[in-house]
């Protein structure tokens, strides 16, 4: 008996030593800010680093305070960032179809070497910044055609993880993500518009009749291509004439562009592809999405004068994303895979 006793306290006595020597939990705390209380915390010292979409992160640097810590497309490529979507109530498919063909064709302008001096100078136009705050957050972002669905099934992993999914995709009807995803992201209309171009790059959808209100995110680069669909005339020429039959509304955030579909005040939007998942998963959100609009374009930015040198070095710092399920805050939960995330 005497013999047990000792071999127990033994085996207890290595096994807190063991657990002595295990490194600690690394964690994280995170707070949600807009936009530009993000830089102002950032700037006075309140947090040790912001993580958000562009121009907010290259402003920062170029105003000497912040400086870049990783690139969202560095972390995890192709992922989920924003996308065109559509009201179920829009089912004229020549509207659908003239706002893919636009989008399209301004992904494709952006990405042509050619039109660099064009893109930027119309980036300045769109986000009020100058030109090296432009060219560094147009060189972040990765102006795509239609979303990976291979990595929105990532997204929706994370968001479940998280508990951002309030209720199970088999519970709504779908037989699996892929069912769901299917349902949700229609690429008919891309598949279309892309083998017309293939045929013919001076291809155009015939001019479309009626009106249409479109929702953004006001200053984010993300949507730089709308804006240059404008310049360019791509709308006018599908027969969407800027100012009279579509009306470009700007919203704070992806949560009021969900608000502006609820209510049906616009028929279109640009936004995050998570803030939708929640709205459609969450909310029953009668939306489709037709087409991408970028990758990448968000950035952890820390402290310029800081010793921040890696992910690991904000073990116990505070950190500010906009948000609970945006696009933002499921980056970061993919940045800091093994940390504690404790929000405040």
């Amino acid at each position: 008996m005497k013999k047990y006793i000792i071999i127990v306290i033994m085996v207890l006595m290595l096994a807190s030593a063991m657990l002595f020597f295990l490194p600690a939990q690394k964690s994280i705390y995170v707070v949600s800010m807009t936009a530009d209380e993000m830089s102002s915390s950032l700037a006075n010292g309140t947090i040790a680093g912001f993580i958000s979409w562009e121009p907010y992160p290259s402003k920062a640097v170029s105003k000497g305070y912040g400086r870049y810590l990783v690139n969202s497309g560095d972390i995890w490529e192709n992922h989920p960032s924003c996308v065109l979507a559509i009201s179920p109530d829009l089912k004229d498919e020549d509207m659908i179809k003239a706002l893919v063909w636009a989008e399209v064709k301004s992904a494709r302008f952006i990405n042509n070497p050619s039109n660099r001096e064009k893109v930027l100078k119309y980036g300045e136009e769109f986000s009020g910044l100058g030109r090296t705050e432009v060219s560094m957050a147009i060189n972040n972002t990765a102006y795509i055609e239609f979303p990976d669905m291979n990595q929105m099934k990532k997204a929706i992993d994370i968001l479940n993880k998280a508990g951002v999914l309030k209720n199970n995709i088999t519970s709504m009807g779908y037989n699996n993500v892929d069912d769901f995803l299917s349902s949700l992201f229609i690429d008919k209309y891309y598949n279309e518009v892309r083998n017309n171009l293939e045929n013919d790059p001076d291809w155009a959808p015939p001019a479309v009749n009626g009106s249409l209100r479109f929702g953004y995110i006001e200053g984010n680069m993300h949507y730089l291509s709308m804006f240059i669909a404008q310049k360019e005339g791509y709308f006018e020429k599908a027969g969407l004439i800027p100012g009279k039959n579509i009306q470009f509304v700007g919203y704070r955030s992806g949560r009021a562009i969900t608000d502006a579909l609820k209510h049906q005040e616009v028929d279109a939007a640009t936004l995050g592809s998570t803030v939708l998942l929640r709205y459609r998963v969450n909310d029953n959100g009668k939306i489709r999405i037709i087409n991408g609009v970028n990758s990448g374009g968000t950035s952890l930015v820390v402290r310029a004068d800081s010793g921040i040198k890696t992910i690991d070095d904000l073990n116990g710092l505070k950190i500010a994303t906009p948000g609970f399920g945006t696009c933002q805050d499921t980056l970061m939960r993919k940045m800091f895979e093994g940390f504690e995330i404790k929000t405040q």
